[in-house]
């Protein structure tokens, strides 16, 4: 990663952005906010899988980027008005700079805690 690439961009990917499909997710929701989605319609929107869409929308909501609506769709609904404004220069870089945005993200140290842990996840078998 170059060294102009903002610093508190790379820590708002550290703490809030763990994956490229959330990040996408994130930012249509942010692009269209005034626009309830379904999890189906954005799922299919950004080619992924209707569980994986699922997932990456129960924790936009956890990270208090949006929320549910009574219609159970989701709405982009930040946390601060700074947390907008890093977004959107999130936004910004990602257009102009796409693989170091992307690059920032997948880089993240490995949480070892949680690495351990998944070792000992118990799998089904396959035949």
């Amino acid at each position: 990663m170059t060294d102009d690439f903002p610093l508190e961009l790379k820590q708002f990917i550290a703490q809030h952005v763990e994956s490229l499909a959330q990040l996408e997710a994130l930012l249509i929701l942010r692009q269209d906010a005034q626009t309830p989605w379904k999890s189906a319609d954005l799922c299919q929107r950004l080619y992924i899988s209707p569980d994986m869409c699922e997932g990456i929308l129960v924790d936009l909501i956890r990270r208090g980027f949006a929320e549910r609506t009574p219609a159970s769709a989701v709405q982009y609904r930040p946390p601060s008005s700074d947390a907008d404004r890093l977004l959107a220069d999130l936004a910004a870089i990602y257009q102009e700079r796409r693989v170091a945005v992307i690059t920032e993200i997948y880089s993240k140290p490995v949480n070892k805690v949680q690495t351990f842990a998944d070792a000992f996840r118990l799998r089904k078998e396959e035949p």
